[in-house]
């Protein structure tokens, strides 16, 4: 049987809330999935802490979860993300967990656990939107991400 994946988010006090099945997330939106108000230059949204959750499991087990951006941001934004097992409240301040830029079209390995049990859920994939003093405002274009794995 092949492995049935979602993506979920997690909000409140300790990231402590886990969503239902997503198929998008809206970065400036502090305990919902969507809505907030738009990024201005010279800030940065809130975290975003999501994690995939095995629905179905697989024979054997999933692993190698890896994320990849297939978008194009506008000049003076970028996207940072990082990975952890803690989860904490999402700020709206410059994070310390997404410190790393999540390149487009570029593959970020982000959890070689091994999940093999339905509700299992991975690590914490951190993204937070940064936005340059000097980048022009307005919406930036809806961006994809892609999630895969491989089952073993």
């Amino acid at each position: 049987m092949a492995a049935d994946i979602s993506l979920r988010v997690f909000t409140g006090a300790g990231a402590a809330t886990m969503s239902g099945p997503q198929s998008g997330i809206e970065l400036s939106a502090q305990d919902v999935v969507s809505g907030g108000s738009d990024v201005l230059p010279g800030t940065v949204s809130y975290e975003r802490w999501i994690a995939l959750r095995l629905d179905t499991a697989p024979v054997v087990g999933v692993t190698t979860l890896s994320v990849l951006n297939d978008g194009d941001l506008p000049t003076g934004v970028t996207l940072k993300f990082g990975v952890t097992d803690t989860p904490r409240t999402p700020i709206n301040t410059v994070s310390d967990i997404a410190t790393m830029d999540l390149t487009s079209g570029r593959k970020f390995i982000f959890d070689t656990g091994v999940y093999d049990e339905v509700g299992q859920i991975t690590r914490y994939l951190v993204v937070q939107e940064v936005v340059a003093v000097g980048a022009p405002s307005g919406a930036i274009p809806q961006q994809e991400l892609s999630f895969g794995y491989q089952e073993v």
